[in-house]
């Protein structure tokens, strides 16, 4: 990340209140890369009111099994130094699912059925939103 995203986003994370900036920073990192690698549906969610184990969960969806496996892939190899738990396993990708735990943040890649029967958006829904995609919020109005 250049020192002026790293700037912009420290500046964010103070506007975004209670979220700790070295979090908001990684978190908007791996936003950048989903974006970049077109995952739909991202969702950066503040839990440190809500939850004492984690600041951030980020949530994407991918189209294909494919996808969640390059989106994954793609996360590791430029963040990986920062997992809590490195290895992406096949069953993993099989069953649809995906998470990477970078302590204070927590990447939860989907295929749209498992992000639509676990729906963290609603189990944690008194979090507040940090980040939402453009797809989301054309989906919610």
């Amino acid at each position: 990340m250049s020192e002026a995203k790293k700037q912009k986003a420290a500046a964010a994370s103070r506007e975004v209140s209670g979220v700790d900036p070295e979090a908001y920073e990684l978190a908007m990192e791996v936003v950048d890369i989903l974006e970049e690698k077109s995952a739909g549906g991202i969702l950066a969610i503040n839990l440190e009111k809500v939850n004492p184990y984690f600041c951030l969960f980020v949530i994407a969806s991918a189209n294909s099994s494919v996808q969640l496996k390059t989106l994954a892939r793609e996360i590791q190899k430029r963040l990986g130094h920062r997992l809590v738990a490195r290895g992406l396993k096949a069953d993993d990708i099989e069953s649809g699912w995906v998470i990477q735990d970078f302590g204070d943040v927590i990447l939860h890649l989907f295929m749209p059925d498992q992000r639509s029967f676990y729906n963290l958006e609603r189990l944690w829904g008194d979090a507040p939103v940090v980040y939402r995609s453009q797809d989301l919020q054309k989906d919610s109005l």
